[in-house]
């Protein structure tokens, strides 16, 4: 057959590069919700219109004789049905947990200021007030901004009766690099329960209550590295990365989406070729170099195990890890070669990057054990990871 007029190839090649556009663009979006490539949302989606049958709608048909149906959400209705649900002797609660589990965090943050400019009082204060126990304290977390509940949690993780270690390595070790830097930012002006805000940085207070190998790893983690762009010493001659570090920029990504082939025909559609995203030669001497600090040494070099495990992006550390199993699995050199919170805040590191759903579930069912329930990990890991569908449980 003969080949395709000049004028449709353009068109065609024009059609295709802005469909592998909107694939980086969704790519690079992705990345910095989750720090991974994996679709990010989650139970919790913004409200979108009233249907027929929804509360809301049901309340305001009854009481304004006004119909919502379809209609987009409107934070005023919402409010309304809040203020009855609270007013008078008793507390509507199924109302409660209606609206709240049903908006995302930036419209529950929006029906706070609309609750103030309507009647005056503060939401907040309000449902304090008309709730009790783990609920009241579930509820009022689903209206702190994601950055504010992680520093709250943090100092609560320091400064409560005892340090909660496994709550810092779960924040510590799943948040990204823009997650952490925006706790940094508002961690001074965060209250807990047994911490008034002060001038002491995320830093100097883990610094105060943690110590060893695991103080210097949330340390290192604290400094948002992962996956920043070159900034340490130069390789050198032998090819070993001495503390340079690796970034997923959008330049990166470009160079190793491809258009997929199939049946030796071009599809018009586009995937990841992870072999040309990571430096495969990096990730095999950063392998041997976890190998030399842990199994081949008498004691471990836990520098080295610090510097990879929170510079490297989640795509390298996955990589590193299969350069690794050629030798041993990275979870049972850690298991062998450290101990105690470092040796749980390495294995987080791992489980969360190799499946972060199985991870959190991992903590879930831990926190469900046994006699009693760990109530505070339930609703941290819950509320967290409710608009995260990569970082979600499934």
């Amino acid at each position: 057959p003969a080949p395709p007029p000049q004028d449709e190839v353009a068109k065609s090649d024009t059609l295709k590069a802005e469909i592998k556009k909107m694939f980086v663009d969704e790519l690079m979006r992705r990345l910095s919700v989750s720090g991974t490539f994996e679709i990010t949302e989650g139970t919790v989606k913004p409200f979108g219109n009233y249907p027929a049958d929804d509360p809301v709608a049901d309340f305001y048909r009854k009481e304004r004789s006004q119909d919502l149906a379809d209609k987009p959400w409107d934070p005023e209705a919402d409010c309304e049905y809040l203020r009855k649900a609270m007013k008078g002797l008793g507390t509507d609660e199924d109302a409660i947990i209606h609206v709240v589990a049903t908006r995302c965090n930036a419209q529950r943050q929006r029906l706070k200021e609309m609750f103030k400019t309507m009647y005056g009082r503060d939401l907040i204060t309000d449902i304090k007030s008309e709730l009790s126990g783990d609920f009241r304290e579930a509820v009022m977390a689903c209206f702190v901004q994601p950055a504010i509940y992680d520093a709250w949690s943090v100092k609560e993780a320091i400064y409560g009766l005892g340090t909660d270690e496994q709550a810092l390595i779960e924040i510590f070790m799943t948040r990204t690099n823009a997650q952490i830097r925006e706790m940094k930012e508002v961690y001074t002006d965060v209250a807990s329960p047994n911490r008034k805000a002060s001038k002491s940085l995320l830093e100097d207070d883990i610094r105060g209550d943690t110590s060893g190998n695991f103080k210097k790893l949330l340390v290192a983690a604290s400094q948002v590295c992962r996956g920043l762009e070159s900034g340490g010493e130069r390789e050198a001659e032998d090819g070993e990365d001495r503390g340079g570090r690796y970034e997923i920029t959008r330049e990166r990504l470009e160079q190793a989406v491809e258009e997929v082939i199939a049946n030796d025909k071009p599809t018009g559609m586009f995937d990841i070729n992870y072999q040309k995203l990571v430096d495969m030669q990096k990730a095999k001497n950063d392998a041997n170099r976890l190998f030399k600090a842990g199994e081949e040494r008498w004691g471990t070099d836990e520098e080295t195990f610090n510097l990879i495990f929170s510079t490297r992006d989640y795509y390298s550390l996955r990589e590193i890890w299969t350069e690794y199993i050629a030798q041993r699995d990275i979870l049972n050199s850690i298991d062998r070669e450290t101990s105690g919170d470092y040796k749980r805040a390495l294995r987080g590191i791992v489980m969360n990057i190799r499946c972060r759903p199985m991870y959190f579930a991992e903590r879930l069912r831990d926190a469900m054990k046994g006699l009693g329930t760990d109530d505070k990990t339930l609703i941290r890991i819950i509320i967290s990871r409710a608009e995260v569908r990569g970082g979600g449980v499934g």
